[in-house]
């Protein structure tokens, strides 16, 4: 196994990767969707984790900064939710370029969001499996939680809370960036997170695989996701799910991890695996 940092494209569209490989030949690829703001600076560790281990199981990973995220070229306030699917596009050619096995994506968190609406857009004669961990279902609300964050900081509450959240709002609707927890959004992802929902096109035959963590006793999944799983399994699509011990790393203020993850997601891409 070894990793490789480098930048894919030039100028304005350099976009910083990490490459984990496995020895020999790749027996397929993993692309990974990272999720939004500053879940994705505390998440590291945890992919760090699970692309080491699908690499030692033959698996080439693919990381990458979006758009005005980590490494990459231009700030956050500069990204769109198209100029994060055109990342997608450059990602998953340069895997084709890498391997002749199957490429699987592998979100977490909003990154499912950015998965599911970039699958919509590709006429693809082979759909692509996905391991989602912590899927995001509904990026309206996800979006009004992110606000919250900018209410929570300042201890808004009552009228100074919905005065706040407002002009917020009116900001992003003129086009003018809302800062939030230092992260300075763009109206444009705004918008494109705003509408954005866990949803397959009537198409997809590849495996869905949802996966959560949770700290009781008693892993369970959330009723949101345990709803996305009925609507899948009324559409006919192939579609696991489960729910392991572990905490919600991606929003700890100390770096944990969860590896209780990696052995299911494990299992769903030697599913798709030939």
């Amino acid at each position: 196994m070894r990793q490789e940092a480098f930048f894919l494209g030039l100028g304005a569209q350099r976009r910083f990767c990490l490459a984990t490989r496995p020895r020999g030949t790749p027996r397929g690829a993993v692309l990974h969707v990272p999720p939004f703001a500053e879940e994705l600076n505390r998440s590291r560790r945890m992919a760090a984790l699970a692309a080491q281990a699908m690499a030692r199981a033959g698996w080439l990973v693919l990381q990458i900064d979006h758009h005005g995220c980590g490494d990459s070229e231009g700030d956050f306030a500069d990204a769109t939710w198209d100029s994060w699917l055109h990342d997608l596009d450059t990602a998953h050619a340069w895997l084709i370029e890498q391997t002749t096995g199957p490429i699987c994506l592998w979100t977490l968190r909003a990154g499912s969001l950015l998965a599911a609406s970039w699958l919509s857009g590709q006429a693809q004669a082979r759909p692509l499996p996905m391991v989602c961990w912590q899927p995001v279902i509904n990026g309206g609300q996800y979006l009004t939680q992110f606000l919250r964050i900018r209410l929570a900081n300042e201890m808004a509450d009552g009228a100074a809370a919905r005065t706040l959240m407002a002009t917020l709002r009116d900001d992003l609707q003129a086009g003018r960036p809302a800062l939030v927890a230092g992260y300075p959004l763009s109206s444009a992802v705004a918008r494109g997170l705003e509408s954005a929902v866990l949803t397959m096109v009537s198409n997809h035959a590849a495996p869905i695989t949802l996966l959560e963590v949770s700290p009781g006793a008693i892993p369970v999944l959330t009723p949101a996701t345990q709803q996305l799983l009925h609507t899948l399994q009324k559409l006919g699509m192939p579609r696991e799910a489960a729910a392991v011990s572990g905490p919600k790393f991606w929003q700890t203020a100390e770096i944990e991890v969860a590896p209780a993850l990696i052995a299911p997601t494990m299992a769903a891409f030697e599913a798709a695996s030939p």
